[in-house]
């Protein structure tokens, strides 16, 4: 009987991250091995540095960065999404590297951030972009995973994802 009980609470779990993706934002689609090993190489971290997933899902990205020694910030509009990566980080023991935010990403000021990783939907790429290039300062990296921004031209691309330096 407790079987039935922990499927239909993994179920709801499911059902309820499926649902509030639609209510609070952009469905999860975690991004593969072979893209976060790309922001990895293209972002060319340094140990400190500070850096901000933009719609960090699971935290996976956060929790990369932050056991090469980052500052990592992740931005999540999902609570489930919010509450899952806060347990991987806590279970991995990097609290003092790794934080996971509430919020919305666009109405926040990424202008102390040194590299931003971001895998978005296409429609948020002006925004985003607008965003981005009043606020970073010189030298900032931008890495998107699959979406281009409409103006912006990378200076490097991995597979399908793109490097940005703003100038």
């Amino acid at each position: 009987m407790i079987i039935y009980f922990i499927l239909g609470l993994i179920l709801l779990l499911i059902f309820l991250t499926w649902i509030s993706s639609f209510l609070f934002g952009a469905p999860f689609q975690p991004s593969s091995n072979k893209a976060l090993k790309n922001i990895l190489e293209l972002s060319n971290m340094k140990k400190g540095q500070k850096i901000a997933d933009l719609g960090s899902g699971d935290g996976k990205i956060i929790i990369e960065f932050a056991k090469k020694g980052a500052e990592a910030h992740g931005f999540e509009i999902n609570p489930i999404l919010v509450w899952i990566s806060r347990i991987r980080i806590r279970r991995q023991g990097l609290q003092n590297n790794a934080f996971i935010h509430w919020e919305n990403f666009l109405k926040q000021n990424f202008s102390d951030f040194d590299i931003i990783t971001s895998f978005q939907f296409i429609h948020f790429m002006p925004e985003l972009e607008e965003n981005l290039k009043k606020e970073l300062k010189s030298g900032a990296k931008v890495i998107s995973n699959t979406w281009k921004f409409p103006n912006w031209k990378p200076k490097e691309r991995l597979g399908d994802v793109y490097l940005y330096v703003k100038d």
